[in-house]
C-alpha cells in the first residue's frame, strides 16, 4: 500500500499496482520524464539520496522510463524512499521547464 499511496501521491509516477509480487515498477512520467534514463537515474539516486534501485531496462524492457524497487522494507522506509524519489524528479522536472 505504501508503494501505490507513494506514487499516487507523485506528480512525476505512475504505476499499475503489483498483484501479488514483491516488487514495483514505477514509471516516470510528465516533464520529469523528459530525456530519462533509468540507469543514470539509478546513479543520481544512489549518489544524492542513498537511494538503490534497479534501472527498469535492465529487465529487457524496450524502454529507460521505469524502474524496479522492491516491496521488503516497512511502509515507514518505503515512504521516506519515494520522497527522496520525488525530490530528485522534482529536479529534473524543473529543469525540464
Amino acid at each position: 500500500r505504501a508503494l501505490v499511496e507513494s506514487c499516487a501521491a507523485s506528480p512525476h509516477l505512475q504505476l499499475v499496482a503489483p498483484q501479488g509480487a514483491l516488487y514495483g515498477f514505477p514509471a516516470v512520467a510528465g516533464p520529469a520524464a523528459h530525456g530519462f534514463d533509468d540507469h543514470a537515474f539509478a546513479l543520481e539516486l544512489l549518489e544524492s539520496e542513498d537511494v538503490l534501485i534497479v534501472p527498469g531496462s535492465s529487465f529487457n524492457v524496450p524502454y529507460r522510463t521505469h524502474f524496479r524497487v522492491t516491496l521488503l522494507p516497512p511502509p515507514d522506509v518505503l515512504r521516506e524512499v519515494f520522497g527522496r524519489i520525488d525530490r530528485v524528479l522534482s529536479r529534473r522536472a524543473a529543469m525540464a521547464a
